[in-house]
């Protein structure tokens, strides 16, 4: 579990609270646990999402060559 940090209160439609404890009660994790992780990977994912933003305008190189400057074919990713 994590540390808890801060204590908030959330109004949430009954049918959303009654999944987030359902959730809960199967994975054997506290509904704080459940929403701390999923804030927390949305967190993560925009990070990636401005990564790639960033990236954006960098030049690409097709995926033959990439492949050609390894040494590789597509028959050795099949294998």
């Amino acid at each position: 579990m994590t540390k808890l940090t801060e204590k908030t209160t959330v109004y949430l439609d009954p049918l959303v609270k009654s999944f987030i404890k359902h959730k809960a009660v199967s994975d054997k994790r506290t509904v704080s646990e459940l929403i701390n992780d999923y804030f927390a990977d949305m967190l993560e994912d925009l990070e990636d999402i401005k990564e790639v933003e960033k990236r954006r305008s960098e030049p690409t190189e097709p995926f033959d060559k990439v492949l050609a400057d390894l040494g590789l074919t597509y028959e050795d990713l099949r294998n």
